[in-house]
């Protein structure tokens, strides 16, 4: 019965969008259509929850027009913008639930509806190609479809990859789902358009452990590296040198996705944001270890409606795939660490999901589960304030104990109830030139194979057999395209990879607390 209740407010959203008044505009040759109601939002949809405060906002077809919003037996009224049309409602901070309606007029005789409205967390799911890979994709597609109908309280909106603009785009140009109920057909459409299998997984692994509505925006295109994500103004802070500027247009171009993706919903009240990105930056780690980190503190100090200016920004660390170089991908996975010197961010690794034969490519594993709950550990610890182990082993200091043999200490936090040292080798049909577990590094610059020889509950010890007369100059763990992944806690959360002395520069990188 629910469910029908559902599908027939899903018919009468689709009559409400259809009938929205609309101008539309042109910006550097990209239409764009500013609605009464911004496209942004929508029936169906999930609104930020307290104890921060939803917005709604749009355009009216004339300015300094009243506009009036009923919402939860209260009225809102605001006056639009006598030159642009704009305008904008913010909602008293409302506790998880619903479903309400969202009623809106203006003077001018525009009116719209948004129906079936939740109150809970909602979280924006950016990045390329990973971050895009959808459900129907991965492994065990067709029963994580099917399931997909158990959970009407979490709704999906996907933006379109066909638009890129080079300047700040006020609505969205493209929108290949908008805000929907998931179900199979919402979460199964098809490969590489919806639904990102990181974003739901993730959504529906924390409402399953919080059973709070969850609002997931999907909001990616596939092979594009951090400066296209990135305003100007962040990447004014981290330029590029000569070697690294490469020549590019599009959706490659600096911050046309920017324009495109996110500045149409900085408006939107958001609890977070995933990111899987970082495989088209490869070879550029030290401005990667800049750019990364900068994206991330200027998406939170420009993020409107009532966002936390230090909203929670939860990444994965890149996935194992073969490359003829066998020290970019290792850089790129630490560059991307460097980001942990920043408040409220979190790392979920996958480097030790690898998936060779992967009919997508071995840079496309397809095990999104493992790593999405990876994720949601971060959310429900750091957010939800639950009670669990959410991060793996961390390396934070190393010492020489005897020739040949070093130390490697591991912050206590991260270990949880102790480490465990799994025994596994190279993945099949992987060549051992991309296989690498622990080295110890020498005075002559190269890397030897080392063995744990003892561990204890925060450290282990490693011996190599090293040349006479060598000085022990490092040490390094999971330096490889295809890490062999064999330290984790009890809790089964992998170990990160570390380089001592870190090699990106200039920023070194910390656990943030």
């Amino acid at each position: 019965m629910m469910f029908l209740t559902y599908f027939i407010a899903f018919l009468l959203c689709t009559v409400c969008i259809a009938t929205l008044p609309s101008i539309t505009k042109f910006d550097n040759g990209v239409s764009v259509t500013h609605n009464f109601v911004s496209n942004a939002l929508g029936s169906h949809m999930v609104l930020q929850r307290a104890p921060f405060s939803a917005q709604v906002w749009g355009w009216t077809a004339k300015g300094s027009v009243r506009v009036t919003v009923v919402f939860n037996q209260k009225q809102y009224q605001t006056v639009s913008n006598a030159q642009s049309g704009h305008w904008s409602v913010m909602l008293d901070p409302t506790n998880a639930g619903g479903p309400y309606d969202i009623n809106i007029t203006s003077s001018a005789g525009e009116s719209a509806t948004l129906v079936d409205v939740l109150f809970g967390d909602v979280f924006v799911c950016s990045g390329q190609s990973n971050m895009q890979f959808t459900v129907h994709m991965g492994f065990n597609a067709t029963a994580e479809i099917a399931a997909a109908n158990n959970y009407p309280n979490i709704r999906v909106f996907t933006a379109g990859d066909s638009t890129w603009s080079t300047s700040p785009l006020e609505e969205y140009a493209t929108i290949l789902q908008g805000w929907s109920l998931a179900s199979s057909s919402s979460i199964g459409m098809g490969d590489w358009s919806a639904f990102s299998a990181i974003c739901w997984f993730f959504g529906r692994d924390v409402y399953d452990n919080t059973h709070i509505p969850i609002g997931l925006i999907s909001n990616n295109w596939g092979g594009t590296p951090i400066q296209t994500w990135s305003s100007p103004d962040a990447l004014a802070k981290c330029p590029l040198t000569t070697v690294e500027q490469e020549e590019v247009e599009g959706p490659n171009d600096n911050s046309t996705l920017w324009n495109a993706m996110i500045y149409p919903i900085l408006p939107l009240t958001i609890k977070g944001a995933l990111w899987y990105q970082g495989e088209s930056n490869v070879g550029q780690p030290n401005y990667y270890a800049c750019a990364f980190p900068t994206m991330i503190s200027d998406w939170r100090a420009k993020w409107g409606g009532d966002t936390d200016k230090s909203f929670p920004f939860y990444f994965v660390q890149l996935a194992p795939w073969k490359s003829s170089d066998l020290n970019y991908i290792s850089l790129a996975r630490l560059s991307q660490m460097t980001a942990l010197t920043l408040p409220h961010v979190g790392v979920a690794t996958a480097m030790d999901s690898g998936d060779p034969s992967s009919p997508f490519g071995d840079v496309h594993p397809r095990s999104k589960q493992i790593v999405s709950q990876r994720l949601s550990l971060i959310a429900r610890a750091q957010l939800y304030q639950q009670h669990v182990q959410y991060l793996g082993p961390y390396a934070t200091r190393w010492s020489v104990v005897r020739t040949g043999a070093v130390r490697v200490e591991f912050d206590p936090a991260t270990v949880g109830k102790g480490l465990v040292l799994k025994q596994k080798t190279c993945y099949p049909n992987i060549t051992v030139d991309q296989c690498r577990e622990f080295d110890i590094g020498t005075s002559d610059g190269q890397w030897t194979k080392a063995n744990v020889v003892s561990f204890d509950q925060y450290s282990v010890v490693l011996q190599a057999n090293l040349a006479s007369g060598l000085e022990i100059s490092g040490v390094r763990y999971a330096w490889a395209n295809y890490p062999i992944a064999s330290l984790y806690n009890m809790d089964d959360l992998p170990a990160l990879p570390f380089a001592f002395p870190n090699p990106i520069k200039p920023t070194y990188f910390v656990l943030s607390k």
